[in-house]
């Protein structure tokens, strides 16, 4: 006989034209703490880096008041939303699984019109009964929201982690690459049929070589593409920190239009809130050998028209920090001794590996440009590439990567190899 599962709401008010969703910090933490929950997490199979709690708490933390402004601290994200729920399921008592559902009225799909619902969040014991009753309750409130479509898993959204992860469970996932155990493909699979695909392309020094082979090679020919660029008033450079306000800028101007297209589904621009947001995030993992902007000189105020921002790999800190700390579960106050210890351990771990400019893993956060078919994007795959190999990173991933862009599949393709799917459903 099966132990009952029950289905507990989190916000009493989930709709808000004003995108804040009072939510008490105590439980905000049960919700955000349930990974630690899942047995698989825990085996030797599963390669997932727990979150810092702090972090975690403040993405994940929907409600706009005065005091929870202060701590955890708010994502501007639920600014947006008009309906956003989180959903805890318990088996005999005790939390067994999580889901969220909003609806972001900032969100436009490029084929159905009208309001689309996002299921995401979502962690579960191997168990169908507690998965179905999770997607069940996000489902039908999302429908009663009047959604018009319902996809997911998301962390929001495209700007953020996309999909359920359904190939290259062996892999270390990067830092903001969402990792799963493979039982979730069942449910997802009852639940939904295939929205797209998006994948993680790593690269090492031997698999990305022949493609940097083949620019020198154009350049012994005459036909190198610094010169031509440079012809045009275009230049590289590296981001200036001690200037982030600025810098910060031309990467949102560069990214809000570079990806505003069919080629990147599940997309939504950036308001400036938001893009404050992931700054002050970015700024912590930044280093500033992996971080390029190709500039236009011949305009006034050297407009960005590239960028390429390659982050160091958090998750690399997190899972050394934890291995010779084995034991961490969130404590049970709001924000405990043990809570800040680890948060605190795992960031002067990660201040000191950025202050050596240490790290084994990397990922490319974001590579874009504004003048398709330039050769801008092949200069910043080869900065990129020989920065990382200065630093000693091993292994780059470009992530997450859409199998809708071919512009981008293709030429990180002869660098790499997929190594890692992630897929969004759509609910039928």
């Amino acid at each position: 006989m099966k132990t009952t599962v029950t289905v507990e709401r989190l916000i009493q008010q989930p709709v808000s034209d004003a995108g804040s969703f009072e939510l008490p910090i105590a439980r905000l933490k049960e919700f955000a703490a349930i990974p630690w929950r899942i047995p698989f997490y825990l085996t030797p199979a599963s390669h997932k880096a727990m979150p810092l709690l702090a972090m975690e708490l403040n993405d994940l933390n929907p409600d706009r008041s005065w005091s929870k402004r202060k701590f955890p601290g708010a994502n501007p994200f639920f600014h947006h939303c008009t309906f956003v729920q989180y959903y805890i399921a318990y088996q005999g008592g005790v939390p067994a699984g999580r889901i969220a559902a909003f609806i972001d009225h900032s969100y436009r799909d490029h084929v159905v019109p009208g309001d689309i619902g996002w299921i995401g969040l979502f962690e579960s014991v191997d168990d169908d009964m507690v998965a179905e009753s999770l997607l069940e309750a996000a489902t039908n409130d999302l429908k009663g929201a009047g959604a018009v479509k319902i996809i997911g898993p998301a962390r929001f959204n495209a700007n953020g982690e996309d999909g359920l992860l359904v190939d290259g469970f062996d892999k270390h996932p990067m830092v903001m690459e969402p990792y799963h155990p493979p039982y979730y493909a069942r449910f997802f699979e009852r639940w939904g049929v295939k929205e797209n695909d998006w994948y993680a392309i790593r690269m090492k020094r031997e698999t990305a070589a022949p493609y940097m082979e083949r620019l020198n090679l154009m350049r012994a020919q005459g036909h190198g593409l610094e010169q031509r660029l440079t012809g045009q008033g275009i230049q590289a450079r590296n981001v200036r920190l001690r200037d982030w306000k600025r810098e910060i800028a031309k990467i949102k101007a560069i990214y809000n239009a570079a990806w505003d297209s069919v080629d990147h589904p599940q997309f939504e621009q950036f308001s400036e809130e938001e893009f404050d947001y992931l700054a002050a995030g970015l700024k912590t993992l930044a280093i500033e050998d992996l971080v390029f902007i190709m500039e236009d000189t011949t305009h006034r105020g050297h407009p960005a028209v590239g960028i390429a921002v390659t982050l160091p790999d958090l998750n690399e800190i997190i899972d050394e920090y934890d291995s010779l700390h084995q034991g961490y579960v969130p404590s049970a106050h709001t924000y405990g001794i043990s809570d800040l210890r680890r948060d605190l351990g795992i960031f002067r771990l990660l201040r000191s590996r950025i202050k050596a400019k240490k790290f084994k893993y990397a990922r490319v956060f974001i590579l874009g440009t504004l003048r398709k078919k330039s050769g801008i994007d092949a200069i910043l795959y080869e900065l990129t590439y020989h920065a990382c190999l200065n630093m000693g990173v091993q292994e780059a991933s470009g992530s997450q990567i859409a199998d809708t862009n071919p512009e981008i599949v293709i030429p990180l393709s002869h660098m790499g190899s997929a190594d890692l799917t992630w897929r969004v459903y759509r609910h039928v």
